[in-house]
């Protein structure tokens, strides 16, 4: 009888110490053409502000600090419609060639076109200079699958201008708004749904935009710099 009880206690133990086996862990959401989305950069570049959009399948890339290229896909790099500068301070603009260059040889096949303040379209300008002999030389031995004239930076219209839309498919709108400092901030409207984005030092994009859904800024926002995760936007909110 004896031998009995303890047997049984020993199963009770057994049981009673027997771990639950571990749950798997939830895939990430990955974001389709048909979501509106922030998608963060590499933590290589934080604190500097920097962010892509994608909205309708457009991939917009707002800043271009260094190391800007190590959290974009071949995909990203290659689909890239815009790149947005929040101004032509060193910090800011670090990775712009670096943008440049991985773009061209992931196979984006127009110009990068570029939207900033006054000033940009010279520094656009010299960096494609700096780099023609390379691009012969890569075009030679590689041949992105772009071509030639696909590696060159392009400026987007209305960088004099204080405020005005420097892209718009239709459904994708984004407007600048820039400041006596020369920092740019950001309007992005999609599906009726209005996205805020601006540098450190700037308040003017938030103050004048209307009725915003979401900002991210250094204060007073509704998000803050750095983006460390994925941001998925509830249209129709």
């Amino acid at each position: 009888m004896r031998a009995r009880i303890l047997m049984a206690l020993l199963v009770v133990a057994a049981c009673g110490s027997a771990k639950a086996p571990p749950m798997p862990a939830e895939a990430p959401r990955k974001v389709t053409s048909a979501d509106f989305a922030l998608v963060p950069c590499a933590p290589v570049t934080a604190p500097h502000p920097c962010v892509m959009v994608i909205a309708g399948g457009k991939r917009v890339l707002f800043g271009t600090p260094a190391g800007i290229v190590q959290g974009l896909t071949p995909t990203d790099l290659q689909n890239l419609d815009a790149v947005m500068l929040f101004s032509l301070r060193g910090e800011d603009i670090e990775g712009l060639d670096d943008l440049r260059n991985a773009s061209w040889r992931a196979g984006h096949e127009t110009p990068l076109r570029v939207s900033g303040p006054v000033g940009t379209t010279q520094v656009l300008s010299a960096i494609n200079k700096a780099y023609e002999a390379s691009d012969a030389f890569t075009f030679v031995e590689q041949a992105p699958a772009g071509g030639f004239n696909a590696a060159v930076l392009q400026p987007l219209p209305g960088e004099k201008d204080t405020k005005t839309r420097v892209f718009n498919t239709g459904d994708l709108v984004v407007t600048h708004l820039v400041n006596d400092k020369e920092r740019v901030g950001y309007w992005v409207d999609y599906n009726g749904f209005r996205l805020v984005l601006e540098p450190c030092g700037m308040t003017q994009a938030a103050q004048f935009s209307g009725p915003a859904n979401l900002t991210v800024s250094c204060d007073k926002a509704d998000l803050a710099w750095p983006i460390t995760e994925v941001v998925f936007v509830p249209l129709g909110m």
